[in-house]
């Protein structure tokens, strides 16, 4: 297919798809000399046909890559009309020629999609020699059925395919690390397999050989939200988004993830189900199934459920953009607090 358009929130899982592109155009080695990189911004028809109708020299493919194009265009009514040439040329493209539109992610997470609805994308999806690839987040929390988080399930398809041998503790632990950044999950898989030598990758290995000092600090902010514990969790707040890397997205989603752990639990408390039973329907194994075990008993199945409401709900308000994300996290925050007292004063 000629034509390709790579977009969407994941950053890695684009370059991946690029990279897999350019090695199944690069049969000769000689890929490399055919390839041209361009800045959307400022990018005219004119040039980009320019690029894309020249046959490669000396070799079966060229690739043209245009570097957020449609990002760039916005949502301009004469969008269609200026880039008429390039939807005219697209169907007679050479076979040889091919051209990757790639898309930077969303500024912010929860971002209106401006690619995959915009008029020029549009049209360029009716063509048949036009491919799409669209590179969503992954979704750090597990179902209510308690089966793998899609971080879960890509890490064990990612070891999978590089012949990695890993524990289902050890991806547990390395999703919860990570979150939803694939790209330093692919590195500490990539380490990990070099360390453990041919056998099969423990937690115990990802404890040893993954950074921990940020995570820890994020594990305590997460209990502390939980817990209800407002004015601790607020301060370890703007320390964690201060002094490390971690996104308000970021924390939403451990915190949402822990909420849906804390729902599952208190549902399995009440039918009296094993911990054993509660371990393997969250996903939590030794001390972090203690401490989930702690927080379901001191609250309630209806507090949990609520608070899963608002875990939701705040979601809801930066994906729309009624509450910048700081905001919304921090009130967020608060709210979990003043559902967790009242629960812990029931409880025995």
């Amino acid at each position: 297919m000629p034509l390709h358009i790579i977009y969407g929130p994941d950053e890695f899982t684009a370059s991946e798809a690029l990279a897999a592109l350019k090695s199944a155009l690069d049969a000769d080695g000689s890929l490399a000399t055919n390839t041209t990189v361009l800045a959307g911004r400022g990018l005219t028809p004119q040039t980009l046909l320019q690029h894309a109708s020249a046959l490669p020299f000396l070799a079966p493919a060229r690739l043209v890559v245009v570097e957020g194009l449609v990002t760039s265009l916005g949502g301009r009514r004469a969008t269609g009309d200026t880039w008429q040439p390039l939807l005219d040329f697209v169907p007679q493209m050479p076979e040889s020629n091919h051209v990757v539109l790639l898309e930077p992610p969303p500024k912010e997470q929860g971002d209106r999609d401006v690619v995959g609805g915009h008029a020029l994308v549009t049209a360029l999806k009716r063509m048949s020699n036009v491919t799409v690839t669209q590179c969503a987040a992954l979704k750090p929390w597990r179902g209510r059925d308690g089966g793998p988080s899609e971080v879960e399930a890509w890490t064990e398809r990612r070891a999978r395919e590089r012949g990695i041998a890993i524990e289902r503790a050890g991806v547990g632990l390395l999703a919860d690390l990570a979150g939803t950044n694939l790209r330093l999950i692919a590195t500490e898989l990539d380490k990990l397999a070099a360390y453990a030598n041919g056998r099969p990758i423990t937690a115990a290995d990802v404890e040893t050989m993954t950074p921990l000092a940020r995570e820890e600090s994020m594990f305590e902010l997460v209990d502390a939200v939980i817990e209800g514990r407002a004015a601790p969790a607020l301060v370890m707040l703007r320390r964690v988004l201060e002094e490390t890397s971690e996104t308000p997205i970021a924390v939403m989603n451990r915190v949402a993830r822990q909420v849906r752990n804390l729902v599952r639990a208190t549902e399995l408390i009440e039918a009296r189900a094993s911990e054993q039973a509660i371990g393997e329907a969250t996903g939590a194994r030794g001390f972090p199934l203690t401490k989930l075990l702690r927080q379901a008993r001191a609250t309630s199945r209806p507090a949990a459920e609520a608070a899963l409401r608002a875990v939701e709900a705040a979601d809801t308000e930066v994906k729309t953009g009624k509450r910048a994300d700081v905001l919304a996290l921090e009130l967020l925050v608060v709210r979990l607090a003043a559902i967790a007292a009242p629960a812990r004063g029931q409880r025995r």
